[in-house]
């Protein structure tokens, strides 16, 4: 395994020695506690980076930051937090509402405050095929950023491997051990989150990538028959794939919570699925990584206690 496969892995890097930013200003880290922005947090700083840990509201973080982080409040609903988040920085990594249609509004105030404060690289987290779709709130943020004069890199990123740990799926197979959704028969190549945040830091702090857009998938496409075959390995739980047309599935989304609006999305996003456009295999992580991208395999075996059934009161 390279010695790229760092925090994200809980191995260290032999590249990444701290040295405190090498004289460079601060990276500001927006979605500082997700599953993207909280792996470059700590990859950051784990190479000694100074970040700034955007979140909406500040002291709400359970765990301690890592080392040579700063917690700032930063919210795109209000735009009176921009200027404050940047002081001292000079890179940033951004994602701008992916589920929101209208992502390019909540953006623009920032990007034009990088720009005024001569932000030197921003890393923009969009979506695979967005280059293809010029009406799409995640293809306005880039042509945004792009049109701004500040340097860029633009991360395209398939479906993430995490949605299988992720709830409404995460209860259907751990409680009822079904994998039921709308992708048909298509195949995806699924990409793990940690290998996003790892390319993210890479770009973040190695020269480069500016100017650059990569697209980042995993190693191969595989269908929902054998996702659900290989969680079933992994776990112990014996998980089948049913696929489901758009009314069954519209039903379950509502019925979790989402509103009709963010059904309509999530069913657009499948019918894209069904047409072979989240097919295809990208090799730009092995380029930026040095190693492979993660396998579905692999992530099952690092995940495989999130699908263990819960266990029984009393017990």
């Amino acid at each position: 395994m390279s010695d790229r496969r760092m925090t994200a892995r809980g191995h260290v890097s032999q590249a990444a020695v701290p040295d405190r930013d090498h004289g460079l200003g601060s990276v500001l880290v927006t979605g500082a506690t997700g599953r993207v922005g909280s792996v470059i947090t700590a990859e950051l700083s784990h190479r000694g980076h100074s970040v700034r840990a955007a979140v909406r509201r500040l002291g709400r973080q359970s765990a301690s930051w890592p080392r040579f982080t700063t917690e700032v409040e930063f919210d795109f609903d209000r735009p009176s937090t921009i200027e404050a988040a940047l002081d001292g920085v000079d890179r940033v990594f951004l994602i701008a509402r992916p589920g929101d249609e209208e992502a390019d509004r909540a953006a623009r105030p920032l990007v034009a405050a990088m720009q005024r404060r001569h932000v030197r690289h921003v890393v923009n987290l969009t979506a695979m095929g967005v280059e293809a779709l010029p009406d799409t709130g995640l293809r306005k943020v880039e042509c945004a950023i792009e049109d701004s004069g500040v340097g860029f890199t633009h991360l395209r990123p398939n479906f993430f491997m995490q949605v299988f740990t992720a709830e409404p799926l995460l209860s259907a197979i751990r409680l009822r051990h079904v994998l039921a959704v709308p992708a048909g028969e298509a195949r995806l190549s699924f990409v793990d989150a940690r290998d996003v945040a790892l390319v993210a830091s890479v770009a973040l702090s190695e020269p480069g990538h500016v100017g650059r857009a990569y697209t980042l998938t995993g190693g191969k496409a595989i269908s929902h028959h054998e996702v659900a075959e290989v969680i079933a390995i992994a776990s112990g739980v014996p998980v089948r794939y049913v696929p489901i047309d758009d009314g069954v599935a519209r039903r379950v989304i509502v019925d979790s919570g989402l509103s009709e609006s963010r059904a309509t999305r999530l069913l657009g996003f499948y019918a894209h699925v069904r047409e072979g456009h989240c097919s295809p295999v990208s090799g730009d992580i092995e380029r930026v990584l040095g190693c492979p991208a993660t396998t579905f395999t692999a992530f099952a075996r690092d995940h495989r206690e999130a699908w263990a059934p819960a266990p029984l009161v009393g017990t």
